[in-house]
């Protein structure tokens, strides 16, 4: 693989969006025309070879370029950002593009990606754990009013899945909305009662909405369902203490 014209075309990528490069890039706008009379099924089909096969593609292309040769049709551009090209609604693609974006800076663009995931059939291979990565992605950036804004829309558009109500609690709790957040923790736990990870995820939101007691009985029902290795919830149960001990203690200066 030509590795200058890989990183030219990544250069390109940090000063445009993909939606401006699909239609003005030479290449992107072939692959996106010549797939766009295709079925769905064989659009899927070649996005999902495109996606997972970097390793074969770029030694087939570097055997090709020393010959001398070209393949028709084939792409400098990474994977993600191909297989994109191929199929506009291809998730994982989706998710690998949006975070692209987001790197890039390009913000607004991002997070149109990473809605358009929340449009997609329910039935979608793996769909809610690629929502909940590109969740985890804005939250590893400190985003979490736009994880909030991805989680609720998730949460509208599938409302039978409790990962959603879990994500939007955990914003809401780094957003200071201590009330609301337990809220969604209780729905979440009202949907897969007895799951010990949603327990002490409910647990902790109560303690920090400083409900002590509430918070203690949520916490020792997930130890009493979570694994021996599944240390979460005894580690809350201890701060919990701590907390409680510092609060009669404020009290008992005042």
């Amino acid at each position: 693989m030509n590795r200058r014209s890989n990183e030219d075309r990544m250069d390109k990528f940090q000063k445009l969006p993909f939606s401006v490069l699909v239609r003005k890039d030479k290449d992107l706008l072939g692959i996106r025309s010549e797939h766009a009379l295709k079925s769905k099924s064989e659009r899927r089909m070649a996005a999902d070879w495109e996606y997972h096969s970097e390793i074969a593609a770029e030694l087939f292309s570097n055997a090709m370029t020393n010959a001398g040769e070209h393949e028709p049709g084939s792409s400098y551009w990474s994977p993600g950002i191909t297989a994109l090209a191929i199929d506009p609604l291809y998730a994982p693609a989706i998710l690998t593009v949006g975070s692209l974006e987001y790197m890039a800076g390009h913000i607004e663009e991002a997070m149109n990606l990473f809605m358009t995931l929340t449009e997609l059939p329910e039935d979608e291979d793996e769909l809610n754990t690629i929502i909940d990565k590109a969740g985890d992605f804005l939250i590893d950036n400190d985003d979490y009013e736009n994880a909030l804004a991805l989680y609720s829309a998730a949460e509208k558009a599938y409302p039978k899945d409790a990962l959603y109500l879990i994500g939007s609690g955990y914003c809401l709790g780094k957003l200071g909305r201590y009330e609301d957040s337990v809220e969604k923790h209780r729905c979440a736990d009202s949907l897969e009662p007895n799951n010990y990870k949603h327990l002490n995820d409910f647990g902790y939101a109560l303690l920090e909405a400083e409900r002590f007691d509430e918070a203690e009985q949520m916490l020792k029902k997930s130890i009493s369902f979570a694994p021996e290795d599944y240390e979460f919830p005894r580690n809350n149960l201890n701060e919990l203490r701590e907390r409680r001990k510092g609060k009669k203690a404020t009290h008992a200066r005042s």
